[in-house]
């Protein structure tokens, strides 16, 4: 799987009062979510932030937090680079 930054427009509002008409502004909302690409369709994309090892002997590999973007809401895709055990201790 593909560790990915998937930037995406969503829906955005919903008040919670009265408001006279010329005051509401259209203003979809960009928002930027990473994980795992379990899923690159024409209709949308699935990712996974929270995976286990896939090396467990007594477990199949497990993932968490699955979400489902429409294709049609993303505005970009960009691969993410893992870094090394060694680096990713540091921080």
């Amino acid at each position: 799987m593909r560790l990915v930054l998937i930037e995406w427009e969503d829906s955005f509002g919903c008040s919670a009062q009265w408001r006279e008409i010329p005051d509401i502004t259209p203003t979809p909302l960009r928002c930027r979510s990473v994980g795992w690409l379990l899923y690159d369709g024409e209709e949308c994309k699935v990712i996974i932030p929270h995976l286990s090892a896939n090396d467990h002997a007594h477990s199949l590999q497990q993932g968490c937090g699955d979400m489902t973007i429409p294709t049609s809401a993303v505005l970009r895709m960009v691969d993410l680079a893992e870094t090394s055990n060694a680096a990713s201790s540091q921080l």
